[in-house]
């Protein structure tokens, strides 16, 4: 039965006109479960979580692979597109944006990346509020909810991204990913550049906020000691480490 997976990447290769940035890829998140994606550094774990969800912005890039998310339907959002060049990418790349922010949420390695630097927080959380299927009755007091969530001050709506210490823009991008009810949560490394302590702060409140939701969380991560601790699966992609 796979009335449980949420999203299927089958066989993914992308390459450049000189080689292959990922070959042979597959990675499959299910209901309630942690996918761990673990790689060198350079062995195309963030560009393989990016085609996940249907981005693809290298040349000439897709030439292999499946792409499902079996809860919506059966069909394959690759179709059509491997070796197909640029335009069939971007067009992939608009048919899929309505699952981006809803369906599947985002976080990359840095905060500074995940918030606009121009928009406060607040103003960010409902951008991300409204891509919920059902919207809140009472927006503000969803927004306040979800602060309160990842432990932030309702104040922090009012502040933008560099008002805010290490700690704090962490837990706003968690924020802002969550926001939307997702099904599926990728989180791109998550624990760089923080300390040990925050790190392991922020990891549990992500698994957390991820259960009492429901949310499958495919994490992409260096850190072995979290992956062995928290993972249901572990992708291996390129040569796994030594050690």
């Amino acid at each position: 039965m796979n009335d449980d997976i949420l999203l299927a990447l089958n066989d993914l290769c992308i390459r450049t006109p000189e080689r292959a940035l990922v070959d042979g890829v597959g990675i499959t998140v299910r209901a309630g479960r942690i996918t761990a994606v673990v790689g060198a550094s350079g062995s195309g774990k963030s560009l393989s979580a990016r085609a996940a969800m249907g981005v693809v912005d290298v040349v000439p890039g897709l030439v292999r692979g499946t792409l499902r998310f079996p809860a919506l339907s059966d069909e394959d959002w690759f179709a059509g597109v491997p070796g197909a060049g640029v335009r069939a990418q971007r067009r992939l790349a608009r048919r899929t944006a309505h699952l981006r922010g809803g369906y599947v949420t985002y976080s990359p390695q840095s905060a500074s990346s995940a918030l606009n630097p121009g928009r406060t927080v607040g103003r960010q959380l409902q951008i991300a509020l409204a891509r919920r299927v059902e919207t809140p009755d009472n927006p503000a007091g969803a927004l306040r909810r979800v602060l309160d969530e990842v432990g932030l001050p309702a104040r922090t709506a009012g502040a933008l991204p560099r008002e805010l210490s290490g700690g704090m823009a962490q837990r706003a991008a968690l924020a802002v990913a969550i926001a939307p009810r997702p099904r599926v949560m990728i989180a791109d490394e998550p624990e760089t550049g923080l300390d040990p302590v925050l790190r392991r702060v922020v990891t549990e409140l992500m698994l957390q906020v991820a259960a009492d939701h429901g949310v499958a969380l495919m994490l992409i991560s260096h850190n072995a000691d979290t992956v062995r601790r928290i993972a249901n699966t572990v992708v291996h992609i390129g040569p796994e480490e030594e050690g």
